[in-house]
């Protein structure tokens, strides 16, 4: 299977499929295809997996795309101003991404995966369940704005505004914890919980986050009533 980005800011992902190819994206995501590639709709991983998903915010369903006869084209899209970010996974490894980060993959295995404290996701703001691609294939994900990689070495700790944190590898440790102090709370700037990440592995941040977006669009919207 072959694939290419196109553009800058709203990105186009382009793959080339060839008989025995399947990749799976979110419901929505496909922005046009060949004639002869086959979509197949389904809630795929069983009932348990799509329940979980649908509670993160995700579709329930999933959609599987394929070629019949020859080789064919499937482009996919991101729906906010950034970057698609290509992940290249073997078996065994595995990526936890933001819920709504996920536009399709090649391969491996899809779930919603469950934060280690309850609390974190209540109270991060960014939603309970975060979504898990695990290998062997590619994973495609949706990153607002631009996107900064950084490598962290074991019992290293990252703190990550909630809404910049846009993916990290599988097996490291992740909390949400309170900003302390009332001045930074009331003057800070920033939201009111910090996402800490611990080592080793690497972590993706986005400078644009689809809460703040929404936000800031929300300010030149007519009031209604």
């Amino acid at each position: 299977m072959k694939w290419d980005l196109k553009g800058t800011v709203m990105q186009i992902l382009s793959m080339e499929l060839e008989p025995g190819d399947v990749v799976t994206s979110e419901s929505g995501a496909m922005v046009y295809m060949s004639d002869n590639v086959k979509m197949d709709t389904k809630a795929k991983g069983g009932i348990f997996s799509s329940l979980k998903r649908a509670f993160a915010g995700e579709s329930f369903f999933l959609v599987d795309f394929s070629v019949k006869g020859g080789k064919g084209i499937v482009s996919f899209s991101s729906e906010i101003p950034g970057k698609i970010l290509p992940l290249e996974l073997d078996e065994g490894e595995g990526v936890i991404a933001q819920k709504d980060a996920y536009l399709c993959s090649t391969g491996g295995t899809l779930d919603a995966s469950f934060t280690k404290r309850i609390s974190a996701g209540f109270l991060g703001g960014e939603g309970l369940i975060l979504v898990k691609v695990e290998g062997p294939g590619w994973a495609f994900l949706n990153v607002g704005g631009e996107v900064d990689k950084v490598k962290l070495n074991k019992g290293e700790k990252l703190r990550i505004d909630t809404g910049s944190l846009a993916a990290f590898e599988k097996g490291m440790d992740y909390s949400v914890d309170r900003v302390r102090g009332v001045k930074n709370i009331i003057w800070g700037g920033e939201g009111l919980f910090l996402a800490t990440i611990t080592g080793p592995g690497t972590v993706w941040i986005q400078s644009l986050s689809i809460k703040d977006l929404a936000g800031r669009i929300a300010q030149y919207l007519p009031n209604r009533g």
